[in-house]
C-alpha cells in the first residue's frame, strides 16, 4: 500500500469505522483501504515517535497494516479498531527493537517529518514536546508513549516490554522528568 494522498483522505465526519471494519472483515479490500487512509497518519506518527527514524516509521507502519489485514478475522470488536491497530503497530516496533536491539537515534529527517505533520496547527509547543520525547532514552520513550499517549496500563506496558511494573513506573517518572527539564531549558 502506498501512503494516502491528500485527495484520498476521508473526511472524518463521513467515516464510519464500524461499517468499514465489518465490510473489510467480509473481504472488501476497498473498505480496508478506507481504514488505511483514515489511520495511516496516526500509525505513522506513533511509529515515528517510537523509532525516531522516518524510514523505519514508514516500514513499520506498512507492516502494521499488513499484519492487521492478515489478522482481521481475529478482531473481536471488544475495543475500537483504531486501538487494536495501534496495539499492532506498537508490537511491530517493539518486535523490531528487540530483534535488532537498536538504540533510537532520531535521524535528520525526523524533525522535518514532525514539522510537516504539525505545520497545519502552527503549534510550536507541540513541536517542542515532540523534540523532547524524541531525545529520551529508548525504554523511557517507549513507556511514556505507551502510557501517556496510548493509554496503556503499567501492567500492559510491562508485559509488552518484558519489564516489571515497578520498572515501568520508574521509566515513566524518569521520562516525565527529562521531558520537563528539556521544556523549561
Amino acid at each position: 500500500m502506498s501512503k494516502p494522498s491528500e485527495q484520498g483522505i476521508i473526511n472524518s465526519d463521513d467515516f464510519d469505522e464500524s461499517s468499514s471494519v465489518k465490510m473489510a472483515m467480509a473481504g472488501d479490500l476497498s473498505a480496508f483501504e478506507e481504514l488505511y487512509r483514515q489511520y495511516y497518519k496516526q500509525i505513522y506518527l506513533l511509529c515515528l515517535r517510537m523509532t525516531g527514524r522516518k524510514e523505519l516509521a514508514e516500514d513499520h507502519s506498512q507492516e502494521a497494516f499488513i499484519k492487521a489485514w492478515q489478522a482481521l478475522a481475529n478482531f473481536q470488536g471488544k475495543s475500537k479498531f483504531s486501538s487494536w491497530l495501534y496495539r499492532i503497530a506498537v508490537n511491530v516496533v517493539l518486535g523490531h527493537q528487540r530483534k535488532y536491539q537498536y538504540e533510537v537515534l532520531a535521524d535528520q529527517d525526523w524533525q522535518q517529518a514532525f514539522e510537516d505533520e504539525f505545520a497545519v496547527s502552527h503549534n510550536p509547543q507541540q513541536m517542542d514536546l515532540e523534540k523532547a520525547i524524541g531525545n529520551l532514552p529508548m525504554q523511557a520513550k517507549n513507556v511514556l508513549i505507551l502510557h501517556d499517549l496510548m493509554g496503556m496500563t503499567h501492567k500492559e506496558i510491562g508485559t509488552s516490554l518484558d519489564i516489571a511494573v515497578g520498572t515501568c513506573k520508574a521509566h515513566l517518572s524518569r521520562a516525565r522528568t527529562l521531558v520537563r527539564e528539556q521544556l523549561v531549558s
